[in-house]
């Protein structure tokens, strides 16, 4: 079976709906009808009426009347999106009103429905008019329409965390948007597919909504670059041509293998879209290099997960296989399972294997949906405390007000990088998993353990080897970070770190800090301190110790080396807190100390 997903890049509307919204209401019915029939008639009814009430006279740049938009934007999430949460389908008919029509509100929609469908409804809807501290940083039109947009990211972000329904519905308001760009003017449509590219679509990869994430690439895609995008699409055609004679007979050996191990598959050609094939040209590859524009997806008839393994067995047997990576025992982030393989086919292309149980295959078709049902009501979309969504939110406030026209791209930024980006895996020294974004450093690791390890860290092990504090860490690095009570953050750190826990409490301690005080802590006066040192004991110890310390600083020195240990009580002179910090770490980098303790109060 061979998967091409194509689409027609400009969507006629033309005689669907608009003529007769008694016709344009039994459509839908019939849908919900035929879908799941335990969906609210009743409540969808009510506010099929109420949109179609309130956007009366209004008429999109198509020439069609606006109610047609939420409702085409309902039947999407009902057929493609697989929502049939009333409450969902509700908030989706009534999604525009408090935006585009002024005598519509939240309270209006909370008394007319109910307060769980207002919610929804005021989550998705743009910021008017920000408050009042914000309003004050306008200085021209365009300023304000920046900020506007980095207020409304910040609302959706923290709306739709709490309840995934937000960003399902505002993912369906998009691809019907798209589908109808070719109606605005050409300026317009690039604006909204470059958003599209950054906001919407790693949120629908975020939720494994595989096809819509591809249709919303490819026609982003079309209204950014429209050039490229049609010479990619024009060699794509042509490799297809050339290629699905080979994939066929290929298949015939793979269907042969497995089933005489007796393995019955169902085997899928998907084609990379023009998108996919974008990122790879930008990543050095030219078009004519590429053989793998295609992946081949071996659905098994069981959900045994272990004939996967058995499955892939057969065919490294069979083929010489490149590469190997396992989504069953370790899923991606939008819960994708799979073992991925490529493979050497005949005449020495590469092939890409994806190998499924149908289970796995129903999780990467309906991602979000084939998880979750939406009747209980809310349901969060990712994993955060309410305080985590608190302090971030804070941040993001804070950047609106400081940063004016770079304040999208900022809070943005942070975002991808903590939902939508590769997580990686670092562990404790006791063995205990901590997830955090690619790109995270030691100082991402140590706040996220506690806000006092981050605030008073001074450097760390990897894999019992001393690292600075901007060492990015790598997939199952073990971790032990080293702090002292005398150290505080430096401005730098703020440069480096990725996580939203670092940079919210750097920038809260920053903020807490005035000039004067962070001035008056580099102006501090020189003192000497005790260290408490420990270790296995050696010979050249004493030596390694006063080099890295130095010998001119070193005050006096009590040891006790009985046996195999070493333990030394040493007073030091220091400059400052920085200098001590700098001995604390070239101390733990002597080979057998294991630890290294101040004694003495540093407030006194």
């Amino acid at each position: 079976m061979e998967m091409l997903f194509e689409f027609e890049n400009e969507y006629d509307e033309k005689g669907i709906f608009g003529l007769d919204t008694q016709k344009d209401w039994l459509v839908l019915l019939a849908e919900i009808e035929k879908t799941d029939p335990t969906i609210d008639i009743a409540l969808i009814k009510k506010a099929f009426d109420f949109c179609t009430n309130y956007h009366r006279g209004i008429i999109r740049k198509s020439g069609y009347p606006y109610y047609t938009h939420p409702l085409n934007v309902t039947l999407i999430l009902l057929r493609e999106f697989t929502i049939h949460d009333s409450a969902s389908l509700a908030a989706c008919l009534l999604h525009d009103t408090i935006e585009d029509v002024v005598v519509v509100s939240k309270d209006l929609i909370s008394q007319e429905f109910s307060p769980e469908v207002a919610e929804i409804v005021d989550a998705v809807t743009k910021i008017d008019e920000p408050d009042p501290e914000i309003q004050s940083l306008y200085t021209n039109d365009a300023e304000m329409k920046i900020i506007k947009k980095a207020e409304t990211y910040r609302k959706l972000f923290l709306a739709l965390v709490k309840d995934v329904r937000v960003i399902l519905i505002k993912l369906a308001d998009r691809l019907h948007n798209l589908r109808t760009l070719h109606y605005l003017k050409p300026e317009k449509q690039v604006e909204i597919a470059l958003e599209t590219l950054n906001f919407y679509v790693p949120f629908a990869h975020r939720l494994g909504l595989h096809r819509v994430k591809m249709e919303l690439e490819n026609r982003a895609f079309y209204y950014s670059d429209r050039n490229t995008y049609e010479a990619i699409r024009t060699s794509l055609n042509n490799k297809r041509r050339d290629f699905i004679d080979y994939i066929k007979v290929f298949i015939d050996h793979i269907q042969t293998s497995l089933r005489e191990k007796n393995l019955e598959t169902t085997i899928s050609i998907i084609h990379k879209h023009e998108y996919e094939i974008y990122q790879m040209i930008k990543d050095g590859k030219s078009i004519s290099d590429i053989d793998n524009f295609y992946s081949l997806v071996i659905i098994l008839h069981t959900d045994d997960v272990h004939e996967c393994y058995r499955a892939h067995g057969i065919l490294a047997n069979a083929f010489t296989t490149i590469s190997f990576a396992d989504y069953v025992a370790n899923p991606k982030i939008d819960w994708f399972k799979s073992l991925n393989t490529e493979l050497f086919g005949p005449d020495g292309k590469r092939i890409e294997i994806l190998i499924r149980t149908e289970e796995m295959e129903k999780i990467a078709e309906e991602g979000f949906a084939a998880n979750f049902s939406l009747r209980s009501g809310s349901i969060r979309a990712l994993q955060f405390s309410d305080k985590d969504l608190e302090n971030w939110g804070s941040w993001m406030r804070d950047v609106v007000l400081t940063e004016a026209d770079k304040a999208p791209q900022i809070i943005w930024n942070s975002i991808k990088v903590n939902l939508f980006d590769s997580e990686l895996i670092a562990y404790t020294k006791d063995g205990s998993p901590v997830k955090l974004p690619q790109g995270a450093t030691l100082v991402d690791f140590a706040f996220a353990i506690s806000q006092e390890l981050g605030l008073h860290c001074i450097s760390g092990k990897a894999n019992g080897v001393v690292k600075e504090l901007k060492y990015r860490l790598k997939k199952g690095d073990q971790i032990e970070i080293i702090s002292s009570p005398n150290s505080a953050p430096q401005q730098e750190w703020k440069n480096f770190v990725v996580s939203y826990k670092a940079v919210y409490y750097l920038h809260q301690y920053f903020k807490e800090k005035s000039p004067d005080s962070l001035l008056k802590k580099k102006k501090q006066e020189e003192f000497d301190a005790k260290l408490i040192i420990k270790g296995d004991d050696r010979d050249g110890m004493l030596l390694d110790i006063t080099n890295s310390i130095g010998s001119g600083n070193i005050r006096r020195v009590n040891l006790d080396t009985s046996g195999d240990l070493f333990e030394g009580a040493l007073t030091i002179h220091v400059s400052d807190d920085d200098r001590l910090n700098e001995i604390f770490v070239k101390l733990l980098m002597v080979k057998g100390i294991r630890s290294v303790e101040r004694l003495d109060n540093p407030e006194n």
